[in-house]
């Protein structure tokens, strides 16, 4: 009987959160309070599983991230590494004993004035418990780490510190600077993990933003670029260099991003993500590509597949331990999927369905892989699957066969069961062009059918984001179901541009932002109007960073939404492109600089269109946005207000383009829908 309920409860937690709707209003706590799992790692014997996960400290005012370790299998979760300081970045000694991971733990015998430069180290715990001891006590701050196969060495990036005088001029108030005296640079080091010997590996002017150590510990392969600025990502080449010390030797050297190196348990690839030379834009398809480690010429294994590599989890590449394949995640349409990519130029989806994955990793054995899975009615967990079958054509005596197919091995938000969910619907329409058209469609709750709602139409950043399948009321900005349970319609569309559906659709904007994009959303919303669901009396548009300056424009364009949301937009694409930290970002979009053609700049930007604007428009902005600078807010606020447009500007202190603290956020919360009700109604 044990047995049978133990397996009714196995089964029954590796069901969607859908099958058990609860009916509590959502509030603004619980949105906050949502806690969220990242960066899976299965240990090297397929049993357990370390994971990250992100979740409020109501003391702090802040998110915490702590590392959490689950059977494979299923059953109970535990914190292994917790600190308010936060710790993540787990990764698996090869033999299984430790578990190494990134902490902001003071190390012994940190100054306290180098608190800003150096807090964050590897530390090593033991799986079964005890007390973390640090592996680390590099002079900057750590990024990313790998274990040799052997164990014995650890690669490391950590950020360069300031200098000694740089500090004695801070103190003394002499510390003028120009940009390059203020570059942050990442080197390589290396550190023999018995000893705690560290050795820094590169110097100069080289940004290292990746590495993976060869198998045998002996040559490190890394991804450099000229300077630690945003836009040099895309003059990123690869390098070996040994382990023991010496000159970078390149690699892959040629135009376009080349990055992510990883490789092969053989040691005799390098896998890595790249735009394989072409010309470095800002929304052309990535893709792996696997280079000899001796040299050579880099061979694309994805060429067929049209879409950029990468995903929830980022762009990591993971080899199968036969070293004969890397899987990766991709976004497809509402969806992502993990990927297989064989060295003989097979690709094929690991994963299917309407749900959102990403971030897998694989034990020794190619027989275990765990990952990340979502959709808009389960929160996101860690997911696991068999990738060979039992060697065993019957199950061992009183052991049941272990399943195939992907089931939950993590249940994190259980609390959501008792909340209401909020299923996306797809929906699809005809854009300019006679394009089709996708998006995702929430209901208000307890909606019934047939029945016209007020409608709020949110646009994606980007513009080559994408509106996915993911967990309604995961994203922490906006806070959906509180404006659902107020009687709201939804709609996230993916307008041309969008990711997910190709190279082509994601660069039929060039040049055209705010004109066949407007016309592909006015579209959906006008589809939704003739379906009988969409009040036009009763319609909102909200949007952060290119969603804002989307609803920036939608406002200079049109008088049909009754309020507006403009979050951290691009008002002013030419002070744009001098003040932010991308400034090749618009010249990659729209093909040339502000004076080089200015009229297109002009045309393109909300600002010079303020005075046809009649719509009530909230702009947000964090204070500390170096994305896109909050001058970009309080240029369009000032000419609404100039015009007699009904506005307001909403300040967000110490935030950066992603607002992170919980109070702020809540206040988003209060004032977005305040905002709303007041002028849509």
């Amino acid at each position: 009987m044990t047995r049978r309920l133990a397996l009714l409860a196995s089964l029954l937690a590796a069901l969607p959160a859908v099958a058990f709707p609860g009916d509590r209003p959502w509030t603004s706590d619980d949105v906050l309070g949502l806690r969220v799992v990242t960066d899976p790692q299965v240990s090297p014997d397929g049993r357990l599983v370390a994971y990250v996960v992100d979740s409020l400290n109501g003391e702090k005012d802040a998110y915490q991230t702590d590392v959490w370790l689950v059977p494979a299998a299923g059953g109970e979760a535990r914190a292994l590494a917790a600190s308010p300081v936060g710790d993540d970045t787990p990764r698996w000694s090869p033999d299984g004993r430790f578990v190494a991971f990134l902490s902001e733990r003071p190390r012994p015998g940190a100054r306290g004035d180098d608190a800003g430069d150096a807090q964050r180290q590897i530390w090593l715990i033991r799986p079964d418990g005890g007390e973390a001891v640090p592996l680390t006590e590099a002079p900057g701050s750590v990024s990313d780490f790998e274990w040799s196969t052997d164990g014995k060495t650890v690669a490391f990036l950590a950020r360069e510190p300031k200098s000694d005088d740089r500090r004695r001029r801070e103190k003394e108030k002499d510390d003028a600077w120009t940009p390059s005296e203020a570059y942050a640079w990442s080197r390589l080091w290396v550190i023999d993990v018995a000893t705690r010997q560290p050795r820094q590996l590169t110097t100069g002017d080289v940004h290292v933003t990746g590495l993976s150590l060869s198998p045998d510990g002996a040559t490190v392969a890394f991804a450099g670029q000229p300077t630690p600025r945003i836009p040099d990502g895309f003059r990123s080449d690869l390098y070996t260099i040994p382990a023991a010390g010496g000159v970078p030797r390149p690699l892959v050297a040629r135009k376009g991003t080349d990055s992510a190196p990883a490789f092969s348990p053989d040691g005799k690839w390098i896998a890595f993500v790249t735009q394989d030379g072409r010309d470095e834009d800002w929304y052309t398809n990535t893709f792996v590509s696997v280079v000899p480690a001796a040299g050579g010429e880099p061979r694309s294994l994805t060429a067929s597949l049209d879409e950029r590599v990468g995903g929830l989890g980022g762009s990591a590449l993971t080899w199968t331990p036969d070293a004969t394949a890397v899987l990766f995640p991709v976004a497809r349409r509402t969806a992502a999927h993990l990927y297989r990519a064989a060295l003989d130029g097979k690709v094929e989806p690991l994963t299917s369905g309407p749900e959102v994955n990403g971030a897998p990793s694989i034990d020794r054995k190619g027989e275990t892989l765990v990952f990340l899975r979502e959709d808009s009615v389960t929160p996101r967990e860690v997911w696991a699957m068999r990738l060979a079958p039992a060697t065993r054509t019957r199950p061992a005596k009183g052991r049941p066969a272990a399943p195939v197919g992907p089931r939950a091995v993590t249940d994190t938000n259980p609390q959501a069961r008792d909340l209401l969910a909020f299923p996306k619907e797809l929906v699809t329409w005809k854009g300019a062009d006679g394009w089709d058209m996708e998006g995702l469609l929430v209901y208000p709750a307890g909606y019934t059918k047939g029945t016209r709602v007020p409608l709020a139409l949110n646009v994606h950043g980007g513009p080559a984001g994408v509106h996915s399948n993911s967990f309604t009321p995961g994203a922490r900005l906006w806070g959906w179901p509180l404006f659902a349970q107020k009687g709201y319609a939804i709609l996230f569309p993916n307008p041309r541009g969008s990711g997910g559906y190709g190279e082509r659709f994601r660069a039929a904007n060039v040049r055209d932002w705010g004109v066949k994009d407007y016309e592909d959303l006015m579209r959906g919303v006008d589809a939704l109007v003739e379906r009988g669901i969409a009040d036009p009396e009763h319609l909102t548009v909200n949007g952060w960073s290119y969603g804002g300056f989307m609803t920036s424009t939608i406002v200079t364009k049109t008088d049909r939404f009754k309020s507006a949301i403009v979050g951290a937009a691009v008002t002013n694409l030419a002070s744009f492109t001098g003040t932010a930290d991308i400034p090749e970002f618009a010249r990659s979009y729209f093909r040339s600089w502000p004076w080089e053609d200015p009229q297109v700049y002009v045309d393109r930007s909300a600002l010079f269109h303020a005075g046809n604007v009649k719509t009530p428009s909230l702009v947000v902005h964090g204070d500390k946005d170096d994305r896109v600078p909050v001058s970009q807010g309080w240029e369009f606020y000032n000419a609404l207000r100039a015009v007699g447009v009904p506005t307001d500007l909403l300040i967000l202190p110490r935030q950066p383009h992603g607002i992170r603290e919980p109070k702020l956020l809540r206040t988003c919360h209060e004032r977005f829908l305040a905002w709303t009700e007041t002028h849509t109604r």
